[in-house]
């Protein structure tokens, strides 16, 4: 076993997209019966399966059924629009179906809208998306204060032992759900990839949603082609604060290799970026499993 086989094991990725996500032109080289046996073989932990259209939660079990697996595979529910938008009710259905993450509106947050993000995408996926109601989802007041909403969300989750994801909602109002989720005793929050270019959130607001107890997500690919270098993010992580830093891949683009392969390849380059294996440990095992719940 190498350094980076051993990095990887123990692992969960709490940021796995499902294989068929927005087109059947589009679907990944493997789907999950054909790479979770792989995730076993090479040590993976658990992987949380998400999609910005459809809710994972029907799917999962069929999966499992399908694949012998050592590896925890959890169910997520976005909460766009096609979803039924953040509504409480979405929530008891997630966590009644068997559902362990709610991710807030990707496609259907105001920000990804107004930074074009993934509705951009949707617009040239699909010719008729343009007259989709997509309302643009806020959870926040002008004076940056988390709507009741926000906090109703945060209830649902905590009553159903449920985790929270950010989405695509902008970093403001990821730092109000940090405050509320901390005045509330939730510790189970997850700012997904802030440093991306349609989220943009500066280091001290993330460095202070750490503080509050909220874990940051960084994901692999802010190390894309093109993107920012491994020395430069990880010394963002550790500006932040490792001790709340997560590592997933938001496997997303076909080009991809499987999930294990595109994990273990994100935890070698942030550790030729500086990151001790005890640092990469943290990251990728143990911080994931206490968002998780798990010992």
């Amino acid at each position: 076993m190498t350094l980076y086989d051993e990095l990887l094991a123990g692992a969960i990725d709490l940021h796995c997209h499902i294989d068929l996500e927005f087109s059947g032109k589009e679907r990944k080289r493997e789907p999950e019966t054909q790479w979770l046996p792989k995730a076993e073989a090479m040590g993976l932990r658990g992987v949380v399966l998400k999609s910005h259209w459809w809710p994972t939660v029907n799917v999962v079990p069929y999966i499992l059924d399908s694949v012998k697996t050592s590896v925890s595979l959890w169910s997520s529910v976005v909460l766009n629009s096609c979803a039924g938008g953040p509504s409480p009710c979405v929530i008891e259905a997630c966590a009644e179906l068997g559902g362990k993450v709610i991710f807030l509106p990707t496609w259907s947050a105001r920000n990804d809208i107004e930074r074009k993000g993934f509705s951009h995408r949707l617009r040239s996926t699909y010719e008729r998306f343009g007259k989709f109601d997509n309302p643009g989802f806020v959870f926040i007041d002008d004076k940056g204060q988390l709507l009741p909403l926000g906090r109703e969300i945060i209830e649902c989750c905590k009553a159903y032992d449920l985790v929270l994801g950010t989405g695509h909602v902008s970093w403001q109002e990821s730092l109000a759900f940090a405050e509320a989720a901390r005045d509330m005793g939730f510790n189970r929050l997850f700012i997904n990839h802030p440093l991306t270019s349609f989220i943009g959130a500066p280091l001290d607001a993330l460095k202070r949603a750490a503080e509050l107890g909220a874990f940051v997500e960084t994901c692999w690919n802010q190390l894309a082609p093109g993107r920012m270098d491994s020395p430069e993010l990880v010394q963002k992580l550790k500006t932040i604060g490792i001790k709340q830093v997560i590592a997933s891949t938001d496997y997303f683009r076909p080009y991809s290799p499987n999930p294990p392969e595109l994990l273990r390849m994100f935890l070698g380059m942030l550790h030729e970026g500086g990151l001790s294996k005890e640092e990469i440990k943290q990251v990728a095992c143990a911080n994931p499993a206490r968002v998780m719940g798990l010992e």
